[in-house]
This record gives structure tokens, C-alpha cells and sequence, in this order.
């Protein structure tokens, strides 16, 4: 194998590029190596403050190369699932086997790539609400990839769930997709009747502000991301004089046990994942994909060596 490989690292005008970088190598005795065949694309990995002579990226499928060298986890040659802080977006990935999870053979390359980041904040999310089969859940943005599993997983655990769209093509996508919410509300058609035992939030801006009318008393809001680009401003005295817990995501805890739960609930059809394969990982370069993240997520093909 040679010693350097492709990846894509961030560039200094503010893009990405291609670069040759050196194959990386274990260094401890529970990292595995793998060949990339597979990445999917976050909005967050967009802005994020990658280091320059290192790959970026968070989510990768790809083949076992070298087992860990105590001989636990998975196998050469096995089909895997990753997540790490970086790294993604290289021929070859090395990460600790807890951040690894096997991928059932029902499952696609494009759709398990599309899991990691998207997958594991809907499943710790719904995990942080603590609701209960009954109780009522409202999320915003919806047909983006952390919004339409995290419709589906609290749906699966008897929630009812209220799914807010912020286009028509959003909410024509939801009421016709196996997303299938309790409810599918547009964001422009605000207020809204009814309450909610808790809202997730991953667009930001004015609605936030206005949904916190509609979030119960000792109700719970988790903020997930800032998609729109606008800042919420929202009157404390709501949360203060009704008792919301306002808090955000926060779990980077290791990922394999909370990928295996997800894969086995798409390979057992509980959840569905929208995942786009547009093709190569060299649109990332060109920028070709930003009309695309939504619905579900987007996923790319890593050329081999």
C-alpha cells in the first residue's frame, strides 16, 4: 500500500481541497484501520474549524483493513460504520473500535454512511427528554437529517409527534414520506393550537421564539443547530416564569454501542433513512451539494487507490 493517500482537508480561502496526505496508522491497541468507500455530508462540518493539514470530516462507511491488535471488534473485511471528531473524508480511516459498529448486509453503503452524526443526535436527543409514551414532542426542521429520524425514532417510542416544515416542499415531502409525524405543521402558517410537552429545535430564528408559547409549563427545549442562519431572540421571562428547561446536545460519549441500536432499526425497517448517494466525494470541492441537504442527508463515494 502506498504511503500517502487522498483526502480533503479545509483550504485557506475558506473551501475545501484534495490533498495527499500519509496513510494513517494505529497507534493504540483498540484502533482499526479502514478503506473509505463511503462519507456523508453534515451542515455543521461546513463551518467547522477543521485543522488544515488534516482530513476532515465526521461519518464514514468503509472495509476492516487492520483488525485492533488485541484481537476484539470487528473482523478483516467486515462492513463498518464510523464516527470520530475528524478524519472522515480520507481513502483510509483509522478510529478506536468504539466508534465502530458492523453493518448488516441489508443495509447500503450510502444509507449506513448517512447514520453516524445525524442518527446518533436524534437517538441522544429523544434519550435527554426523558418523555414518556403519551407525551408530545414538536420538531422543527424536520426533513433534514437529525429531524427525520428523530420524528421517527420518538414515534417508535409512542410520542406524539408534531413535525414542523419551514417550506411547502417540506411539508408536501413529509405528509407523503414514511416519516409519517401525528402531525405535519408549516412554519409560515404560526401560531399554531395545542401544546407540547417538549420542542427540538435545529433552525433557530424567529419560530423558535414564537414556539416557546406553545411549550407547556415545566416543558423541555433542546437546541440542536441554527440552520437559518438567524439568531433567536427569546424573552427569559417565558422560561423563568413557566418553569422550561432550556438545554443543549452534548453527548460525544463513545458511539458503537447507539450505531448498532440504529442499523439494527433500519435493517429491521422501524426507521427509514432518506440518504441521497449524489455521487463522488470531489462535489465537496465544487461546493455541488448545498440545494441538497434536505430532505434526509446527503451521501458520497470515496474513490479507491
Amino acid at each position: 500500500m502506498s504511503e500517502y493517500v487522498q483526502a480533503i482537508v479545509k483550504s485557506d480561502t475558506g473551501g475545501f481541497r484534495f490533498t495527499d496526505v500519509q496513510r494513517p496508522v494505529r497507534r493504540t491497541e483498540s484502533d482499526i484501520l479502514i478503506r473509505v468507500s463511503n462519507i456523508s455530508l453534515n451542515r455543521g462540518e461546513l463551518d467547522f474549524p477543521w485543522e488544515s493539514d488534516k482530513p476532515a470530516g465526521w461519518d464514514a462507511f468503509g472495509i476492516v483493513i487492520e483488525t485492533s491488535s488485541d484481537g476484539q471488534g470487528p473482523k478483516i473485511g467486515e462492513r463498518v460504520l464510523t464516527w470520530s471528531f475528524s478524519g472522515a473524508w480520507s481513502q483510509y480511516r483509522v478510529v478506536d473500535r468504539a466508534n465502530v459498529a458492523i453493518v448488516p448486509e441489508s443495509v447500503s453503503a450510502a444509507v449506513a454512511a448517512a447514520l453516524p452524526v445525524a442518527g446518533l443526535t436524534a437517538m441522544r436527543s429523544l434519550r435527554t427528554l426523558h418523555l414518556q409514551p403519551g407525551q408530545s414532542l414538536a420538531v422543527t426542521g424536520a426533513t433534514g437529517g437529525v429531524g427525520h429520524l428523530l420524528v421517527q425514532l420518538a414515534m417508535h417510542a409512542g410520542i406524539k409527534v408534531s413535525a414542523v416544515a419551514h417550506s411547502q416542499r417540506g411539508f408536501d415531502w413529509l405528509q407523503a414520506s414514511d416519516v409519517k409525524p401525528n402531525e405535519v405543521l408549516l412554519a409560515r402558517e404560526y401560531p399554531f393550537e395545542g401544546t407540547f410537552d417538549a420542542l427540538v429545535d435545529t433552525v433557530g430564528g424567529d419560530l423558535l421564539a414564537h414556539l416557546l408559547d406553545n411549550v407547556v409549563p415545566n416543558g423541555t427545549v433542546l437546541i440542536l443547530g441554527v440552520a437559518s442562519g438567524q439568531v433567536a431572540s427569546i424573552d427569559t421571562t417565558i422560561l423563568v416564569s413557566r418553569g422550561i428547561d432550556l438545554i443543549s446536545y452534548k453527548d460525544y460519549s463513545p458511539a458503537g454501542e447507539d450505531l448498532n441500536t440504529l442499523l439494527t432499526l433500519v435493517a429491521e425497517k422501524i426507521i427509514k433513512v432518506y440518504a441521497d448517494n449524489i455521487g463522488s466525494w470531489d462535489k465537496v470541492i465544487k461546493q455541488d451539494f448545498l440545494h441538497l441537504l434536505a430532505p434526509g442527508k446527503v451521501t458520497l463515494n470515496v474513490p479507491q487507490d
